[in-house]
């Protein structure tokens, strides 16, 4: 992976325990907390019955980094989830690099 232009954003945890500060997302069945509220910017992910979101990142915890360009980013890598808009103007997309799960983002 490329990171010399990377900013590092946050670390995300899956975890089957509630948080403080969640916030709960009725189109995927996930409580996620906000990284920028944490001392140490970690993103906890806690799926509901029914969750739908991407098995591979309740499974495993990851880095996430934002990225000049996403598409550049990805070029090379193992992608475990493909580009996808969360919200307006943010892209982000999830890698394999040697068993590590990375999450790319790029802000509009």
């Amino acid at each position: 992976m490329k990171t010399a232009n990377y900013k590092f954003e946050h670390v995300a945890v899956p975890t089957d325990k509630e948080q403080p500060g969640e916030t709960y997302f009725e189109e995927l069945k996930l409580y996620c907390t906000d990284p920028s509220k944490t001392e140490y910017f970690i993103e906890y992910l806690r799926p509901a019955p029914g969750c739908t979101f991407f098995p591979v990142l309740l499974e495993n915890p990851h880095v996430a980094y934002k990225v000049d360009n996403l598409e550049e980013a990805l070029k090379g890598e193992t992608v475990v989830v493909p580009p996808f808009a969360p919200w307006p103007g943010r892209m982000i997309a999830f890698v394999d690099v040697n068993g590590l799960i990375f999450e790319l983002i790029e802000d509009e």
